[in-house]
């Protein structure tokens, strides 16, 4: 068992103390024994160093009491840069440490910890900007390419083996253009340059929808597609984002399922929570890979059973669109038996004129 240095501080001044008592106890003995032993009964001898043991564990004693004190309060400010330490995260980079102390190792140590979280701050602040600057950049010569391209499969005289490889060409520029977009959309996020507009929403309606996409989709596989849900289930969001959620989930519980699997939504209610279940079959997420699967373009082509043609950005998306709202997107797995569950606070929907805002960032 782990123990903390203010425990080992204690134990280790109380066992130096304990030793000097043993030690001051051992040296009375002696005196009695060989020094004054003469005329007096051993009965006494013992008496006497009982005596000397009581008067030297007194202040053992207090001094255990007063040493595990002082650690406590020494301690204490290491204690508050650690707790300040762990809750730093890549979205709070800017929040400061609190220096404690008047210029002492302690302080130096807050003042180390602040300039490294500044760095840090300051690098994935560039790497932001280079992300969003780039995927900007190519969103204009992959407009130009994709419109060539169509542009080219109209062509008449083109053989059937140079439209087949026309139309696969299409196809990878259309996946890149998804990466991009979905890159340029995270990167703003990060950046809190992104705006919710929030509205009153039933959460039913935009689930049958979703279950609509699962039908379309999953013809070639013969899923079978189940909704279980309320007449109706309002809630405050942001409607385009919310059903690129769904939309995104579902893809994938399309995706990875196996030949006459299934696709089974349930909406209800806990609480203060509204909450949307989406179980599909398949394969199964592995157990090592599951805390990954939101990771931005984590792809596993043996997780499920079938190779994907994703981008690998679709459940960073669904969740970054979660936390957004102050909700959760979590994920359990087992065979033919995998379930993402979305959680979205409904109290805002009490008042439907309530916006949330992300300011864009100057």
């Amino acid at each position: 068992m782990r123990q903390s240095i203010r425990t080992k501080l204690f134990w280790g001044h109380l066992i130096l103390f304990l030793a000097a008592s043993a030690v001051s106890i051992l040296i009375t003995w002696m005196e009695f024994e060989f020094d004054g032993g003469a005329g007096e009964a051993p009965s006494a001898h013992w008496r006497l160093v009982l005596i000397a043991a009581a008067f030297a564990c007194s202040p053992v004693l207090l001094l255990a009491v007063a040493s595990g004190w002082y650690t406590r309060r020494a301690l204490a400010p290491i204690v508050t840069l650690t707790q300040a330490a762990e809750r730093i995260r890549e979205d709070n980079l800017h929040e400061e440490i609190p220096v404690i102390g008047d210029g002492d190792e302690i302080a130096r140590l807050g003042l180390v910890l602040n300039d490294m979280r500044r760095r840090l701050d300051g690098s994935f602040q560039k790497i932001r900007e280079f992300t969003l600057h780039a995927s900007h950049e190519l969103k204009t010569p992959l407009t130009i390419l994709m419109a060539g391209f169509e542009k080219a499969l109209l062509d008449p005289e083109l053989t059937d083996a140079h439209r087949d490889g026309l139309v696969n060409w299409l196809d990878e520029l259309e996946r890149l253009n998804r990466i991009v977009s979905g890159l340029t959309l995270l990167t703003k996020g990060d950046a809190h340059q992104v705006e919710l507009n929030l509205e009153k929403l039933d959460l039913a309606e935009l689930v049958a929808d979703s279950a609509s996409e699962a039908e379309i989709l999953g013809q070639s596989l013969d899923l079978t597609v189940t909704v279980h849900a309320p007449a109706t289930c309002y809630i405050g969001a942001d409607r385009h984002c919310l059903r690129q959620l769904l939309l995104n989930v579902t893809d994938n519980a399309v995706k990875y399922n196996r030949e006459g699997g299934y696709v089974e939504y349930r909406v209800y209610t806990e609480g203060e929570q509204a909450c949307v279940d989406i179980r599909s079959g398949g394969r199964g997420i592995d157990a090592e890979e599951l805390p990954q699967i939101f990771n931005r373009f984590f792809r596993s082509s043996t997780s499920r059973g079938t190779a994907s043609t994703g981008c690998g950005l679709g459940l960073s998306i669904a969740k970054w669109i979660a936390d957004e709202h102050g909700g959760t997107l979590t994920a359990k797995s087992a065979p033919d038996n995998t379930v993402l569950s979305l959680r979205l606070p409904i109290n805002e929907a009490r008042d439907p004129a309530k916006t949330k805002v992300r300011s864009p960032a100057s």
